[in-house]
């Protein structure tokens, strides 16, 4: 009986913790920073979301999507934000030290939709490609918030003043003022992650 009992444990628990690697989790959001989008102000409760890792084994992302990351500036937490640009891209900056920023290639740009009360790109810049654990699907939880979770339009964050990729080419063409030339920023960042398996439940600070 015993012998039976820990042969099936023996094989679950390895078997799913591979699940959650390849395909996904659920994940409490915490905090304030997505709103509206999760966590609403006029909704007590935390939204719990679907974190999908097997959509993102190739590093397909599109702009407006929200996704989970490792935090650059602290990798114990795990952190929920959108993609406002992807490399090649020249975002308009709310808060960085420039006004501009060409993001460098294999970084995305990821904001809070709650400017002001995020901890983003706004403070730690342009992020690696790899430090994205999935992409956030849907809201599962609670039953009235149940959503699908599209990707939203941020286009009027590009600037075209400076140029940006166009979807299906590698490079983009910039163009641009002498004086806006000054304001922009490109980045070389070190790509390099390390990588922990998730629980099958965890929280995401929003």
């Amino acid at each position: 009986m015993w012998k039976v009992v820990i042969g099936t444990a023996a094989f679950t628990i390895p078997a799913s913790v591979t699940l959650f690697d390849l395909c996904g989790y659920v994940a409490k959001v915490e905090g304030s920073s997505m709103q509206p989008a999760l966590n609403p102000a006029d909704w007590k409760k935390s939204d719990y979301v679907l974190l999908n890792r097997w959509g993102i084994r190739q590093y397909n992302f599109q702009r407006g999507e929200i996704v989970c990351l490792t935090c650059p500036s602290n990798p114990g937490q795990k952190i929920i934000k959108r993609i406002i640009g992807l490399e090649g891209d020249t975002i308009k900056t709310p808060g960085y030290r420039s006004r501009f920023v060409t993001v460098p290639q294999g970084h995305c740009w990821v904001e809070g939709d709650h400017h002001g009360l995020s901890l983003d790109s706004n403070v730690f810049g342009p992020v690696a490609l790899g430090l994205i654990n999935a992409r956030a699907s849907h809201v599962v939880w609670p039953p009235r918030r149940w959503q699908r979770l599209a990707p939203t339009d941020v286009e009027n964050r590009l600037s075209l003043k400076h140029g940006r990729k166009t979807r299906g080419q590698n490079n983009f063409a910039a163009i641009s003022t002498d004086e806006d030339d000054e304001e922009a920023e490109n980045l070389t960042l070190n790509s390099d992650v390390s990588y922990s398996k998730p629980n099958n439940l965890l929280s995401v600070k929003g």
